[in-house]
């Protein structure tokens, strides 16, 4: 159909609208949310601005502007002519204003300068070109009144003048405006949706008003009101922040193998036939292979049979590793933190020669281990002093059989602390036989991998070998097996192990790995914390999970985790904190005073997220909240409650323009009930004086 027959069509009302208004207020945009429905994102609707002129060729050329042209309103069937226009004040606009039928005057609510204008320029060159033409104040870019501003200047060109918070004006100033000059106040979000439909066709109202003033005979045109009070616009609630759970450390690879190398708090040394001996950890080496896990309980389930003074002999004679300090002094310093140190030939005085007992005596504190395991020859207990600290503590000396080389013992060492293996290794022959004496067969497994060419598989091998270590070390840390320190707490004690701490929190780590005392102690004192939080803050360090006890006091396990520095436990809290409160406000609990209490200690404690979650509550459910809780939230702080103003929903200036809109509401109710009253009571008059002069 061509666009001149709605011309020709007998009721169908031609609207010319024109929008004028300072460049980058948002007239394009207005127009085609309304002429072509676009939706575009905030960002997307703030990030550039092109100026732009919608022609009215669009009209002709497409045609679903053509189609959305076409409306009702008041049961009148109009044809609505939209024309956009330069926002430059010194160039020539008069074409525009050229028979049209109503001008839409626009401002932006965060340009101040946009709103002087509408005064002191724009709306007398409207007067001056079309003096009888209805005019409609528009307030656009409504959605800016509770948008994120620093993400939307972000997103803006970068030389672009930034929008600050003292920039956006309330619905009050558009108001006053548009009061002064005697004409209708609208207010539009095109990011929103909100308000375009009011914007034209109360245009098309205050047209079509002005139409029938002058076009008295046309009575379809009797039941146009005038332009409708707009209700204000609600903001939507802003979602609620997000726990994110930052990247998990992984501990027990790298740390681990570096913790075999430089073997801080080692409890166990092995004595091989080449006369090297090597530290490690019994919690390593137990939870990772079945075989060392058995010579280890064995050990624990005898020691309390075990005769001290007989481990105390052996320790008359100063032991190799002390004459080798004392002798060598600080220049061997860098060879003593080697975990492979050759002890001294035998025939010296100082020889290591404590796994056997001298003739006619009986050792009862070292087993002879050759008849329960191959590779094996005997085990006991001394006090050793440990290569790195320089501090002597109890060591577990394992004698190995002479099949057992250094080399490959040390790799498969390195394989229970890592359950990794470097496919470039070269003697794999030997390991594997190695192994298999050990009965480590996961690294069997994997050798033969390697020697098929198939060592892709290995990493199947790898991922079983870390779960099965993963539950053995939850056993270890439940029942305190081969733990070598016991925290005092202010409610109880529990036991540890300092290698697992040492490798999984930097704080545990200075404190064993120092120079701290407590690194040689098998007990530290840690006032102001409860068993169970500390318990919690073990399961993590040990298993990277969060327990999930009833009695967990999530804010003294914050509060735990941030002394601790572990911002990952903290937030996995964070998150925990959070469910429950959600979970107990769905079942119909009444949270508010909880989600007080808990905002200022979270901001104490570094739970920024916690805090961010509690804030956005709050402000969310202020009216309830302080209702409830007025004098909680007047002691807040000074910070806490610019927060509060700022974000609390529904905002200030809506309550006002609510209250603004119910009064004139009621206001104009009253007039159309009166000026109802006025037209019947004419009307009745007119009745009976036609009966009159009948």
């Amino acid at each position: 159909m061509d666009i001149d027959m709605d011309y020709e069509r007998p009721n169908v009302e031609t609207i010319k609208c024109v929008v004028v208004g300072d460049n980058a207020v948002g007239k394009t945009r207005l127009i085609c949310a309304r002429a072509c429905n676009t939706t575009l994102t905030q960002y997307q609707l703030l990030a550039t601005h092109v100026p732009t002129v919608w022609a009215i060729d669009q009209y002709r050329v497409c045609q679903e502007v053509l189609e959305r042209s076409r409306d009702v309103v008041d049961e009148v069937s109009v044809s609505l002519r939209l024309w956009d226009t330069f926002g430059d004040h010194h160039k020539d606009r008069r074409f525009a204003y050229g028979r049209s039928d109503v001008v839409v005057l626009c401002f932006s609510i965060a340009n101040p300068n946009s709103l002087n204008h509408v005064k002191t320029m724009w709306y007398q060159e409207i007067k001056h070109f079309c003096p009888r033409t209805p005019v409609i104040l528009v307030g656009c870019q409504l959605d800016l009144r509770y948008a994120d501003l620093e993400a939307v200047n972000r997103a803006r060109r970068p030389l672009a003048r930034p929008i600050k918070r003292g920039d956006i004006l309330p619905p009050e100033r558009g108001r006053e405006v548009a009061k002064e000059l005697g004409i209708p106040y609208y207010e539009t979000s095109v990011f929103d949706q909100f308000g375009i439909k009011d914007v034209f066709d109360n245009a098309i109202r205050a047209a079509l008003i002005s139409r029938r003033h002058l076009q008295f005979w046309k009575s379809h045109l009797k039941k146009v009101q005038k332009p409708l009070l707009q209700a204000p616009f609600l903001p939507p609630k802003a979602p609620p922040p997000v726990i994110k759970i930052p990247e998990c450390p992984v501990a027990g690879m790298n740390e681990a193998g570096y913790l075999l190398d430089s073997p801080l708090c080692a409890d166990v040394m092995f004595v091989l036939q080449e006369q090297d001996y090597i530290f490690a950890h019994k919690i390593y080496l137990a939870t990772s292979s079945s075989k060392f896990y058995d010579l280890f309980l064995m050990e624990c389930e005898e020691s309390s049979d075990l005769d001290e003074t007989q481990c105390n002999k052996g320790n008359t004679n100063k032991d190799v590793l002390t004459s080798h300090l004392e002798t060598n002094g600080d220049s061997d310093e860098r060879s003593l933190k080697s975990a492979d140190v050759k002890i001294p030939s035998p025939e010296s005085t100082d020889s290591l020669n404590i796994l056997e007992p001298e003739p006619g005596e009986t050792n009862s504190a070292a087993r002879s281990l050759s008849s329960w395991s191959k590779g094996f020859l005997s085990m006991h207990k001394e006090m050793q002093v440990n290569p790195v600290s320089n501090r002597t503590c109890p060591v577990t000396v394992v004698k190995m059989d002479s099949s057992v080389q250094a080399g490959p013992f040390k790799t498969v060492l390195q394989f229970l602390y890592t359950g990794q293996l470097d496919e470039n290794e070269k003697d794999l022959t030997r390991l594997a036989q190695i192994a298999e004496i050990l009965e480590v067969f996961d690294l069997r497994m994997m050798v033969e991998n390697i020697m098929n060419k198939e060592a892709f598989m290995n990493q199947e091998i790898t991922k079983a070998f870390h779960l099965r270590k993963a539950n053995r070390i939850k056993e270890c840390l439940c029942k305190g097996t081969f733990s070598d320190v016991t925290f005092k707490l202010d409610d109880g004690t529990i036991n540890a192990h300092k290698p697992l701490l040492i490798c999984s929190c930097e704080w545990m780590s200075a404190m064993f790995g120092g120079s701290f005392i407590e690194s040689s102690n098998s007990e530290v004192v840690l006032p102001n914390i409860n068993k169970t939080s500390m318990q919690a803050v073990l399961d993590y360090l040990y298993t990277k999970q969060l327990s999930s006890s009833q009695e967990l006091d999530t804010l003294e396990l914050i509060a735990l985790a941030n002394r601790f520095c572990l911002p990952h436990l903290v937030a996995l809290a964070e998150q925990h904190a959070v469910q429950e409160l959600t979970k107990a406000s769905m079942s119909g609990t009444a949270i508010d005073g909880d989600v007080l209490s808990y905002l200022e200690l979270a901001q104490f404690h570094n739970a920024n997220q916690l805090a961010a979650w509690c804030l956005h509550y709050i402000c969310t459910n202020y009216n309830s909240v302080c209702s409830k809780f007025r004098k909680e939230i007047k002691a807040k702080s000074s910070d806490n409650q610019e927060y509060f103003e700022r974000h609390r929903w529904p905002p200030v200036w809506y309550l006002k323009e609510e209250d603004h809109y119910q009064r004139v509401k009621k206001e104009r109710e009253k007039e159309d009930v009166a000026l109802n009253k006025h037209h019947s009571k004419r009307k009745w008059c007119f009745w009976n004086s036609s009966a009159v002069v009948a």
